[in-house]
């Protein structure tokens, strides 16, 4: 399946979380919402990796320590992610919380890849995180 394709399907997957998170909020307790969504979110995951374990036997992709590790620290992650969400929610609408939260991301997310990873970075690149910023910092004016 075409990159974009996968993409599309990932932000509109995000874009129904974000939704059914923030009506979550002042609904129920932020970490009985979190064990919900990250249980799932663990549970299901694992159907399908052990469905392909048992129908491709050893042809997945290798796992490494350093794999695992990395996965670790994801899960534990999202998971204190997960619950900020939901505290977070009590307090701010949908189209306020998630703008900032997902703009701050991507500029931190790039200047990690810039300035960790030393990943290549055009003037596009630049220009387009440049105006997530000013984008983050006119929703911020908005509020105040």
């Amino acid at each position: 399946m075409p990159l974009i394709i996968l993409i599309v399907f990932a932000t509109v997957l995000y874009t129904l979380f974000d939704i059914f998170a923030s009506r979550a909020g002042n609904q129920i307790d932020a970490n009985l919402s979190a064990v919900i969504f990250n249980g799932l979110g663990a549970v299901l995951p694992l159907i399908i990796y052990a469905y392909f374990k048992l129908s491709k036997g050893n042809n997945l992709i290798p796992t490494s320590n350093a794999g695992l590790a990395y996965s670790g620290l994801a899960g534990v992650s999202i998971a204190a992610f997960s619950y900020l969400l939901i505290k977070i929610f009590e307090k701010g609408g949908l189209g306020y919380v998630i703008p900032l939260i997902y703009g701050g991301t991507i500029v931190l997310a790039s200047l990690a890849g810039w300035l960790i990873f030393k990943e290549d970075v055009s003037v596009l690149q630049i220009l387009g995180v440049a105006v997530v910023v000013i984008g983050i910092g006119l929703i911020v004016y908005s509020k105040i």
